[in-house]
């Protein structure tokens, strides 16, 4: 998979651009490894934030000390970036889609670049061993969400056939989840289905098939998740549909706020409903 075949989050957009001015500071001609870590952490994500201020790092004293290790010749392009790129860029890209790919993902975000840059040893003569551990558990992970229900509004629901489960969906249902997203959430849907009122609205296409499904109260009360859209129908307003029909269902509940489990496209609920990243506490 190249890049150009893949969606970019607006972050990840924001990155490539960063650490593009940054190698034509650096008159560089390629764009190296150390270039995209600038980008990941030059006015990035909450997360990344947060790791930065949790690692005591200073962000300009970072990008002065940070010179890159250029190789005899550049590697190539690699759209959309419009700077030549290096061999060892192109190995972390491949590896961030790798992550991506196996988060059953479609958008590449910085999460999976700065995940590749730390593994493959890229930060290892920048980044303290616990610098780079505090990025991997903080920045580069699913992280829980809040969101306040009263200075919620409700939506425009973009996929009109959501409804919610019943009896009768089950089966295909569980086989739908298994296909898409494998065992992880099997055993937690079963026991859900098995309760008179399960919290659990599913999307359908034209045809009737399950194209999404989203769940709340599942795990315990006012907790949203899990949720997911079949991979060939992301990106079309599936999941932010699914999404506010539970936030809707939680309102009717009397919930003033609501705790999105393990949220891994962070971008997307801070978009779709203005939720926040709960800080960490150690």
């Amino acid at each position: 998979m190249e890049l150009n075949e893949v969606k970019l989050t607006k972050q990840m957009s924001k990155v490539f651009g960063i650490a593009e001015h940054a190698c034509k500071y650096d008159k560089s001609p390629c764009l190296t490894p150390e270039h995209l870590l600038i980008g990941c952490l030059d006015d990035g994500s909450y997360p990344i934030k947060e790791a930065i201020q949790k690692s005591g790092i200073d962000i300009d004293s970072l990008k002065d000390s940070c010179h890159p290790i250029l190789e005899s010749l550049p590697f190539g392009f690699c759209e959309p970036i419009k700077t030549p790129i290096c061999h060892s860029t192109k190995l972390v890209i491949d590896q961030a889609l790798n992550y991506m790919r196996n988060y059953k993902q479609v958008f590449l975000n910085e999460g999976h670049v700065l995940k590749a840059l730390i593994i493959s040893g890229h930060t290892d003569k920048i980044l303290t061993p616990e610098q780079q551990n505090t990025f991997l558990r903080l920045a580069t992970v699913s992280r829980d969400m809040d969101l306040d229900l009263s200075v919620y509004s409700p939506q425009k629901q973009v996929c009109k056939n959501t409804r919610i489960v019943c009896t009768e969906d089950a089966d295909r249902l569980i086989l739908f989840i298994k296909e898409e997203f494998g065992t992880r959430w099997i055993e937690t849907i079963k026991q859900a289905l098995e309760r008179n009122l399960p919290s659990i609205f599913i999307a359908e296409d034209r045809s009737g098939d399950i194209i999404g499904f989203a769940a709340y109260d599942i795990h315990q009360p006012g907790h949203f998740g899990p949720m997911g859209v079949a991979k060939h129908k992301r990106a079309e307003g599936i999941g932010e549909s699914l999404l506010h029909v539970c936030l809707e269902g939680m309102i009717r509940k009397g919930y003033k706020r609501v705790i999105i489990d393990h949220a891994g496209p962070i971008e997307f609920y801070e978009k779709a409903c203005n939720a926040k990243v709960i800080p960490t506490i150690e």
